[in-house]
């Protein structure tokens, strides 16, 4: 109907051609006409309103189409206006929530940002507070070395004084010790010699003892010669027991070294020392037998 609305002038002028055409088939025979004339045109008349109606019904038929047709492309057009503002309200909603996103963004990087230069100051305040604490520390520590070194040196020359002193003392006290030992060992060297002269007259004392035991008991046999002179190790326990003998190098003959080596064992006992620590086990004794 909205489509007759707006083509009402083209409907009527189609429905007026087809009347005046229909008037034309109707009044424009002669009407003095014979009536077997008449019925054909009665006829004509007939079939044309006829066919008029049926024109008209099927423009009306080809309008409504038409304004289906057109309702159709003015729904589609509405439909695609609506897709089309949907598209855009999405698109602007899209817009609106990226703008949304990209300004919690700023602000998150704001709040970052402002958090950065937050923890910077406090980074730099603490840095600041770490050098001053570091360099009043230093200064301390560099008081308390001078101070150390102040007390060492003090400490020093203190120890110093105490080590010449005990130096003094020291080799005070080691001179007299050097006197006194000098004269203990003055003393102790005078024993030492009257000790040694003691011992070496008691060892040739127990030397002597044991070559003239030996001599007395020695037996000379014939080849026995003047000038004998034989060395004679003899082996013996603590009582004097003679426990081995042996003549070594020897200018007599076999006979004489068995003569010396039976007058040992008739010997036994030796005589022991005037002093206990001369007796050696093993003797060496230098046989040279008067003939």
């Amino acid at each position: 109907m909205e489509f007759l609305r707006e083509h009402m002038v083209a409907v009527l002028l189609s429905v007026l051609l087809h009347g005046v055409l229909i008037g034309v088939l109707v009044f424009g025979l002669d009407l003095p006409s014979s009536r077997r004339a008449l019925a054909p045109v009665e006829q004509v008349a007939i079939e044309a309103t006829v066919v008029d109606e049926t024109l008209i019904r099927q423009e009306m038929a080809r309008l409504e189409e038409l304004e289906q047709e057109e309702q159709r492309r003015r729904e589609e057009q509405q439909q695609q206006a609506l897709e089309e503002q949907r598209r855009a309200e999405q698109q602007a909603e899209e817009a609106r929530r990226q703008l949304e996103q990209e300004q919690q963004r700023l602000e998150q990087l704001q709040v970052q940002r402002e958090e950065a230069e937050r923890q910077e100051q406090l980074r730099l305040a603490e840095l600041e507070r770490r050098r001053a604490a570091e360099e009043e520390a230093a200064r301390e520590a560099e008081r308390q070395r001078l101070a150390e070194e102040q007390r060492q040196r003090e400490e020093e020359e203190r120890l110093r004084q105490e080590e010449l002193e005990r130096q003094r003392r020291a080799a005070e006290e080691a001179r007299r010790q050097a006197e006194a030992q000098a004269e203990l060992a003055r003393a102790l060297a005078a024993e030492e010699e009257a000790r040694r002269r003691e011992e070496a007259a008691a060892l040739d004392e127990y030397i002597r003892l044991i070559e003239n035991r030996i001599q007395q008991n020695w037996i000379p046999p014939a080849s026995a010669q003047a000038g004998i002179q034989c060395t004679v190790h003899v082996t013996q326990i603590p009582s004097g027991d003679v426990v081995d003998v042996r003549v070594g190098q020897c200018n007599g003959d076999e006979a004489v070294v068995r003569s010396i080596e039976a007058a040992v064992l008739r010997s036994s006992p030796l005589p022991r020392p005037r002093i206990s620590s001369l007796f050696d086990r093993n003797l060496e004794v230098i046989f040279r037998p008067e003939v």
